[in-house]
């Protein structure tokens, strides 16, 4: 079977005057940097003729922007104002903290704390603005209620000299959005690490958390698409290292029992696809990037990508065998600075949030594909 997972990038399609600015400097406390692409935000910030679609290039040379509630103006002065009397707490409820839940909304004394806050996307039309500066192709600012806002928070510890008593110690960093419902099973339409935080894996964060949501409700999909060219990178690297970590556990698991020693183990794409909750398409894709698969002779019957529907499409048809060799999945985990705990622990969400009780009729499937594992440690897997 030859599947190409195929991304298209809009932006190149698109006339290049549309992605020009209209901001250019970002004040967001004590930190300025550069917006990435216009943003609709009212007249009285950019002008009418900004707003009714005018290509003139950047308008306000710097923006002022609140880190507590997104509020935003032009002015240094009532900035500041407005900043010393905001008393926004982070919206929403808290539902994943790094490391382990815990109720306590307190800072530590000690470590800084990493966490996750769900709110209706419908009542944070500032930070949609706000985050249209840096996506571009989204619609981050129009149909924001059929969203929910996954909010990635850091609260510094008490003897960090940015916690005091006059100052508001949680900070917004970044977040995702996902649909209310989804008729294509995204897990995740939206994705921003904001510039400052960027290059530090925070951004492995919000996948992983969007993923477990994704588990624990039981819906086996993905982003939506198409992904942008940033997008694609960092997908890449945390579907690499979801695979490159099931497929090495499945070795060291066989190894210390003595019962499948030296047998053969038959795995397909879609056994891979259901215990990393990756879809099929992404499992192959992302294989193939990592350079780890080896076609080898032989056919055999299995579950195709389209997988078992209803019409029974996909089901017992031939697949070609791979195989994977092992050594070259922990090479390439060397080469990408590849880390394999995992991002995001079971043990740090709400109890009980986005638990979906299973029926007692359902039946565990983990049996259906094709491929092989021989004693070597070199895995077959059809696709």
């Amino acid at each position: 079977m030859e599947l190409e997972l195929r991304i298209h990038d809009n932006s190149k399609d698109k006339d290049k005057e549309t992605l020009e600015r209209n901001i250019d400097d970002v004040i967001f406390g004590e930190v300025t940097f550069k917006a990435w692409y216009p943003s609709w935000y009212p007249k009285e910030i950019i002008g009418e003729k900004a707003l009714a679609g005018d290509k003139g290039g950047i308008v306000v040379n710097e923006l002022y922007v609140c880190q507590r509630c997104f509020g935003y103006g032009k002015a240094l002065v009532e900035w500041v104002r407005h900043c010393r009397c905001c008393e926004r707490e982070v919206p929403g409820q808290k539902v994943y903290v790094h490391g382990g839940w815990r109720e306590d909304d307190s800072p530590r004394p000690t470590i800084g704390e990493w966490s996750i806050w769900e709110v209706d996307g419908g009542v944070e039309t500032n930070l949609s603005l706000f985050a249209k500066l840096f996506l571009d192709n989204k619609s981050v600012f129009f149909d924001v209620s059929g969203f929910n806002y996954f909010l990635l928070v850091y609260t510094p510890p008490s003897n960090s000299p940015h916690h005091t008593s006059s100052t508001q110690h949680k900070q917004i960093v970044g977040f995702f959005s996902k649909e209310k419902l989804s008729w294509d099973n995204n897990n995740l339409a939206c994705i921003l690490i904001f510039p400052p935080w960027q290059r530090k894996g925070l951004g492995a964060l919000l996948m992983g958390v969007s993923y477990a949501i994704a588990r624990r409700e039981q819906i086996l999909g993905g982003p939506e698409k198409p992904i942008s060219e940033l997008g694609r990178k960092g997908y890449k690297r945390f579907w690499g290292a979801e695979i490159a970590r099931w497929i090495l556990e499945r070795q060291e698991r066989r190894t210390k029992g003595k019962k499948g020693r030296g047998k053969r183990e038959e795995v397909g794409i879609k056994l891979l696809s259901e215990e990393t909750w990756i879809a099929q398409e992404d499992c192959l894709a992302v294989l193939r990037d990592m350079g780890v698969v080896e076609r080898v002779g032989g056919r055999g019957r299995g579950v195709g990508v389209g997988g078992g529907g209803e019409d029974g499409e996909g089901e017992g048809k031939e697949v070609v065998k791979v195989r994977i060799d092992k050594e070259a999945v922990r090479g390439w985990c060397e080469r990408e600075r590849i880390k394999l705990e995992r991002v995001v622990g079971e043990e740090g969400f709400r109890p009980g949030y986005a638990e979906r009780v299973e029926d007692d009729g359902e039946e565990e499937d983990g049996e259906e594909g094709e491929g092989e594992v021989d004693e070597e440690g070199d895995e077959e897997m059809g696709g």
